[in-house]
């Protein structure tokens, strides 16, 4: 979201919650309510007001509280807060009391219930989170603003808990989610207080602290700049950093997550400048000294304050540096702590004429380690012969019927207008999840910013030839990386059969859309994507789905498919089909097709395509030299065929799910492109075989994997006929990478992180 945009919302959220009817105006409203509280005039209100900071900080130099005794005293008897705090909230001298809806933010994101507003001052915070349904509890030391705030609340038909922090502790583990707006700072022992949030907070819980920026005359009750005194105390609270931005703090309860650099790379000194390096595949990114220190103190697999202390970098710097490069899957991240609270869940199963599998989802269903009191599990009957309820019949399950065949998406979107949960799952009936599935999909949708979420779906033990190549090859696994999904992601969308997502957003999207056979899971995932929704890939999510064992079923489906992505990209131009034509490749190509007519040209072509390589592996050497790295030629060398083998693959995958066909008999009736069409068929098969190891001989897997590809391909033309288009065998096409993918960045250019 673009700031200004973000800050129109945050003031959209604040005025919406805080201003009384008839009244319009914020501060008008604001200044209105404390006249009516204190029986003043509004002008004579509205003066003590716009005084109260210049009197507080006059107080303040007075009183010269020293002892933690004589500031909880200060405070406590601070009368002109009433005024002071009427006056920022009204946003009168500048919007950072917009800070505070931040803290909404993120409980919502949170899917937090129980929240505390700790130093809740005129119980503005506590309006706004009970405005939004949250359970609310106001923390204060000065009774006449704890008065005050629940006469607010009363007025506005809100409940609150009001708890004077003089005389009450906090209850532990009472909370999901601790807001501190502007509060610590005037705290002269941080240590203690974070001590006693961090044990008001359920495990899982969010300590939301937000520090105003330093050097305000008007504020010399401020006993502290920065967050780093409180960032030194977090492990001792039992709190770890999750992010750091706009002054504001997100502090988690429990474990930390730990990061480690990902096998393959390290960091190298040289050229003036630090570099990170792959050697396979070869490439290089500059780092700048910060990002070096840290990666290279990373250890095997630390915590983000681990590697802070042993680089010297602050916690903060470290975490964000760390975060960017795990979104650059340089870094790789594992473990962290779980939401507080469990929301409630529904699983949706649509079901059509297959009772016996049906059960047995219902069966893997009910062995979820889900809470039980959150869960709802809910079928939906797509007109099946004999009525699914029988199958079903002595199972803890809602079973709902169309009485007509309305297609799986219908039905899904019944179930999802009939869940009561907070989020929505899916999947099919010939699929089993695992034990952990459902914790796995809501722990994501529990975080601010993230509305869709999906999981891996792994293939049972092969039974057969055909189980073992649809184990091998199966396209609805996302493979073992997580992510963020995208048309243009590393994880380009989710299938159905294990996607959840937060059930209001799913419902402003429309659900799935009913006219579309096949591909209604990417079309969901990319309008979603489309309306700025977080969508994330969560490969621990796991479900085992039965794939078809006979091979026409298998090559239909495929068909199927294929026939959806006229549809799919006549709806999402943005995820349109591109293809890259290597150069070196191309001219090996064209050498093989000149054969057996020149074989002059064909060896000038070969050639040229040798210079090519050569020319690019002399340019690496130079560049890794320069940038510090002194690999030897042979490596470097091996690295650019490497790469120009995995370009020949990609480009003879795509030619064989799109022209594949076309090119097998147009090579049948030519003799000069014969050889380049083995080249470009052949070699992708043989490759997939050594890598994905499907225990077939590379024989059958070949023939399987031309047949698969060949039923595709039929189901593109289908698709394109049906829709009148021809975008799918209309990709866009991309000139070779020479200055992009895997070449070191420029030595004299640095791109520092």
């Amino acid at each position: 979201m673009a700031g200004a945009s973000r800050a129109e919302r945050r003031r959209r959220l604040w005025e919406e919650a805080l201003v009384l009817p008839p009244r319009r105006g914020l501060r008008e409203s604001l200044v209105g309510e404390l006249a009516g509280y204190l029986g003043l005039c509004e002008e004579e209100v509205a003066a003590r007001c716009e005084g109260a900071a210049t009197r507080l900080a006059a107080s303040w130099r007075a009183a010269a509280p020293r002892t933690p005794a004589e500031v909880c005293a200060f405070y406590r008897g601070a009368e002109d807060y009433l005024y002071d705090l009427t006056w920022w909230h009204a946003l009168a001298r500048d919007e950072s009391a917009l800070a505070a809806v931040g803290a909404l933010e993120e409980a919502l994101g949170r899917r937090a219930r129980r929240v505390l507003d700790f130093g809740s001052g005129i119980g503005s915070l506590g309006i706004l989170l009970a405005r939004h349904g949250l359970e609310v509890t106001l923390a204060e030391i000065n009774p006449l603003l704890n008065a005050y705030a629940g006469w607010r609340l009363a007025r506005r038909g809100l409940a609150a808990r009001l708890l004077d922090v003089r005389r009450e502790r906090l209850p532990e583990a009472a909370f999901d989610l601790v807001a501190a707006v502007d509060v610590l700072e005037h705290l002269p022992d941080p240590r203690a207080a974070l001590r006693g949030l961090a044990a008001a907070l359920g495990p899982g819980g969010t300590l939301f602290v937000h520090l105003p920026p330093g050097g305000d005359p008007l504020r010399p009750m401020h006993l502290r700049e920065g967050a780093g005194e409180l960032l030194e105390h977090l492990e001792e609270a039992g709190l770890w950093l999750e992010r750091a931005e706009e002054g504001s703090l997100v502090l988690r309860r429990g474990p930390a997550p730990r990061y480690r650099l990902r096998g393959g790379l390290s960091v190298r000194r040289g050229g003036g400048g630090h570099v990170l390096l792959s050697e396979r595949p070869l490439a290089a990114l500059r780092v700048g000294p910060e990002a070096a220190r840290l990666l290279g103190r990373l250890g095997g697999n630390g915590t983000a304050a681990e590697a802070a202390a042993a680089s010297g970098l602050p916690l903060d710097r470290a975490t964000a540096l760390l975060e960017g490069f795990v979104r650059r899957r340089v870094v790789a991240r594992s473990g962290g702590t779980l939401p507080s609270r469990w929301p409630s869940a529904t699983v949706v199963v649509p079901s059509r004429n297959r009772p016996r599998r049906a059960r047995a989802c219902a069966a893997s269903l009910l062995a979820l380690d889900y809470p039980r009191d959150r869960l709802e599990i809910i079928f939906v009957d797509d007109a099946s012969e004999p009525p699914l309820s029988r199958a079903l019949a002595g199972l803890p399950v809602r079973v709902l019927r169309l009485e007509r065949r309305a297609g799986q998406s219908a039905a899904r979107n019944l179930g999802l207008r009939a869940a009561r949960g907070e989020v929505v799952a899916f999947t099919d009936d010939d699929c089993e999840v695992l034990p952990g599935w459902l914790r796995a999909l809501a722990a994501p949708l529990c975080t601010p910013g993230v509305e869709l979420a999906g999981g891996r779906v792994l293939s049972p033990p092969p039974a057969g030839r055909l189980g073992a190549f649809e184990a091998a090859r199966s396209p609805l696994d996302m493979g073992p990386e997580g992510g963020e999904v995208g048309p243009r992601g590393a994880v380009p969308y989710l299938p159905s059969c294990n996607l959840a997502g937060d059930r209001r957003a799913l419902l402003r999207l429309g659900g799935f859309d009913e006219g579309m056979e096949l591909g209604e899971d990417a079309d969901l995932v990319w309008r979603a994507v489309r309306a700025g929704l977080g969508v994330r890939y969560e490969p621990s999510a796991r479900v085992v789905h039965r794939h078809r064992t006979r091979l026409a079923a298998l090559l239909a489906r495929r068909a199927d498919y294929g026939a959806s992505e006229a549809d799919l990209q006549r709806r999402h131009p943005e995820a349109a089909r591109r293809m890259m034509v290597p150069a070196a490749g191309g001219l090996w190509l064209g050498a093989l097709g000149a054969l057996g007519r020149s074989r002059r040209g064909a060896a000038l072509l070969a050639a040229l395509s040798a210079l090519l390589m050569g020319a690019e592996a002399g340019a690496k050497l130079l560049r890794a030299r320069r940038a510090g790295a002194l690999l030897p030629l042979p490596a470097v060398a091996g690295a650019v065929l490497r790469q120009h083998g995995a370009e020949l693959y990609h480009l003879g995958a795509n030619v064989s799910r799109y022209y594949g066909l076309p090119l097998g008999a147009a090579a049948l009736l030519l003799r000069p492109l014969r050889l380049p069409a083995l080249a470009l068929l052949l070699p992708p098969p043989v490759v997939d075989h050594r890598r994905l190891r499907p225990g077939l001989s590379p024989a059958l897997f070949t023939l399987l994997w031309w047949l698969e590809l060949a039923a595709y391909q039929l189901g593109v033309w289908r698709g394109c006929l049906r829709h009148r288009t021809p975008r799918p065998l209309l990709p866009r096409l991309l000139p070779p990478p020479l200055l992009k993918a895997g070449l070191f960045a420029n030595p004299r250019r640095p791109r520092p992180v």
